[in-house]
């Protein structure tokens, strides 16, 4: 019989049954909200995020808005535009919910992570409430600076930001976080500050901000302000390269958070290195089913390739990524222009079925098709080798090979490009 994969993580002291965490949100404001969650395949939960001063607590209605009416891409990529401010309820009313929440988790063997925010300028209300979710029974906590407050005075004062870990660290015994803002630069100096503070972990990233138009009725679609624009999977990118750059200065456990829908998606932030990763607007939009499939999915990827724990494949492809700057370095061809560019694309006839997509797509006019032969002519002389082709064809039928031999294989669509 087939052993399962082990899919626990360990990170700051405490033992995760797997890296699937439920990432901040209203998915868990309440511990009704949250009894949702703990029979699924999940090794954490994190709170909604809670905060005191009353005027970071108006929620406005209605708050939640999916952008499915504007199209496919919208549709199927699982876009939000929210004003979802922190947690409504006062702070003692959150403080019996979080006690509830804890007792729960920890009869479900799930971790329970406290995500607050309070003023920047208040040391002691983020040092009160943080030991008070600590005597409730969290088992670590978020401080959420990516609040859009929270986030514009740490960005102007680093300073701010490590204090307050430090002094929540010195006050408290269980591991300190903090929830990044997207936006928030410089990013490398503004970590390594929170790591030389003595940060346990990061939660990389919150939301966007923005605001869509109804261009048919002529006015904001939903509320007419900013908020918090969440891009579903189209943030993982560049959700994924702020997670690298983090990496490349300080070794920090890091929970993957924004544009995972499947669990190729997961995959892309244990492979940079994330222990754990966060799933927040997926659940919206596909329910509580798609934790378990997701789990499952990481399981079945792990055993097609052979693994057995997390530990073996975590990192693996965050080791390939070199800078630009290096890459441009080491180019052989830097400065050629057509005809002389290295690459050219080669189509394999009988996967072509002529569609025309190569023709009408390239800038370069490198394609035509040729109706009455019915094929698919290649002027190679006006091709700069940039490859846009070979991933455009849906069809699979183009590669980029070498000018020279036509044998060589520089690009398929698959993993990295030879020339790299």
């Amino acid at each position: 019989m087939e052993t399962s994969p082990d899919t626990s993580v360990g990170i700051a002291g405490l033992k995760f049954k797997n890296p699937i965490v439920v990432a901040s949100s209203e998915c868990a404001a309440n511990f009704r909200l949250l009894k949702n969650w703990t029979n699924r395949k999940i090794g954490a939960i994190v709170t909604k995020t809670f905060t005191s001063p009353a005027e970071f607590r108006i929620r406005v209605r209605p708050y939640q808005f999916p952008l499915n009416k504007f199209g496919k891409a919208y549709r199927q990529g699982g876009c939000l535009y929210s004003l979802a401010a922190p947690h409504v309820e006062d702070s003692e009313t959150v403080k019996i919910q979080v006690a509830q929440m804890a007792e729960h988790c920890r009869a479900s063997s799930v971790i329970l992570i406290a995500s607050f925010f309070e003023d920047p300028q208040n040391d002691d209300l983020w040092i009160r409430q943080a030991k008070s979710f600590e005597r409730a029974g969290a088992d670590m906590l978020e401080l959420n600076f990516s609040s859009p407050s929270a986030a514009k005075v740490f960005s102007q004062s680093f300073d701010s930001a490590g204090h307050i870990i430090s002094q929540v660290k010195k006050n408290t015994s269980i591991p300190i976080g903090l929830k990044l803002s997207p936006t928030l630069e410089p990013l490398e100096l503004f970590i390594q500050a929170c790591a030389d503070a003595g940060l346990d972990f990061v939660t990389a990233h919150n939301a966007p901000s923005g605001i869509v138009v109804d261009v048919e009725n002529e006015v904001p679609f939903g509320a007419p302000a900013l908020g918090g624009y969440v891009m579903g999977r189209v943030f993982l990118p560049y959700s994924l390269g702020r997670i690298v750059r983090i990496r490349k200065i300080v070794d920090i456990p890091i929970i993957g958070v924004g544009g995972i829908y499947e669990a190729q998606d997961a995959l892309q932030y244990i492979l940079c290195g994330c222990p754990l990763i966060g799933i927040g607007s997926a659940l919206y939009f596909k329910g509580p089913r798609i934790l378990d499939e997701i789990h499952n999915g990481i399981t079945d990827w792990m055993q097609q390739k052979g693994y057995g724990t997390l530990s073996e494949f975590q990192g693996k492809a965050f080791t390939h990524i070199k800078d630009a700057a290096s890459l441009k370095s080491r180019e052989k061809h830097p400065y050629t222009t057509p005809p002389d560019c290295p690459y050219i694309p080669i189509i394999d006839d009988e996967l072509c079925n002529r569609c025309g997509i190569c023709e009408t797509t390239c800038i370069y006019n490198v394609f035509s098709v040729d109706k009455n032969k019915s094929m698919v002519l290649v002027h190679e002389d006006k091709c700069w080798s940039c490859g846009f082709c070979v991933g455009i064809c849906p069809a699979g039928a183009i590669e980029l090979r070498d000018r020279k031999s036509k044998q060589k294989l520089i690009w398929n669509n698959q993993g990295l490009a030879q020339s790299f």
